[in-house]
């Protein structure tokens, strides 16, 4: 869970803000990171054989399709590369979500956990936000040109702003599917914390309660 916190720290708040987002560089590490993340995933859902499973398949399969994306145009290939880190990544943060969850005991690692989903959310309403935005054109004001709409840094920016509900209002959402998504993460944001919280207090207290009736 250290590892992906980390590298999911990297793909969110280093490399889209200091790398160009149209070069080698950017499409080199952003791959990179992916493929890392998925794999230190993989290895997250070890101890559990059949969540190891599906995700090992998905995520060899996502990141077979991602580097065999390198022979081809990127017009051809984005929208299916970014359909498939979506679904990925969305399979990836169930599966940890699971774990973070499930019963046990409360560990510095299921705490990691909870803020590598947190996070791994809004990267997942990133990669929707922006395939709305290419399936969708006007799906939202703000985005003053073509580059910039294909800027990761505008998606993990206003996915962020919306799961944490802070609403600058700079890019709004206006095509139905946009504002669903938006209200979806939003809500989230809200419910997520308070879950997790609540979550960890009551597996804190069976613990306790366990060891107590033990002695």
């Amino acid at each position: 869970m250290v590892a992906l916190l980390v590298l999911l720290l990297l793909l969110v708040f280093v490399v889209p803000f200091s790398v160009a987002p149209d070069s080698f560089y950017a499409r080199l590490m952003r791959e990179l990171l992916l493929s890392l993340i998925l794999l230190t995933g993989v290895a997250a859902v070890s101890d559990r054989r059949l969540q190891f499973l599906m995700v090992a398949l998905v995520a060899a399969a996502a990141i077979l399709v991602r580097w065999a994306g390198w022979l081809f145009a990127p017009a051809h290939s984005q929208g299916i590369l970014d359909e498939t880190v979506l679904v990925s990544l969305g399979l990836l943060g169930v599966v940890i979500g699971i774990k973070v969850f499930s019963p046990g005991t409360v560990t510095f690692d299921r705490i990691l956990g909870a803020v590598a989903l947190y996070i791994l959310i809004g990267v997942v309403w990133a990669e929707a936000d922006q395939l709305v935005s290419v399936h969708v054109p006007g799906a939202y004001t703000g985005i003053p040109n073509t580059d910039t709409a294909s800027d990761r840094s505008v998606w993990l920016y206003f996915s962020f702003v919306t799961l944490t509900t802070v609403g600058y209002g700079d890019i709004t959402p206006v095509a139905n599917a946009a504002r669903a998504l938006a209200i979806l993460e939003a809500l989230i944001g809200q419910l997520y914390p308070a879950i997790v919280l609540a979550r960890l207090v009551s597996l804190r207290a069976a613990g306790e309660g366990s060891g107590a009736n033990r002695s």
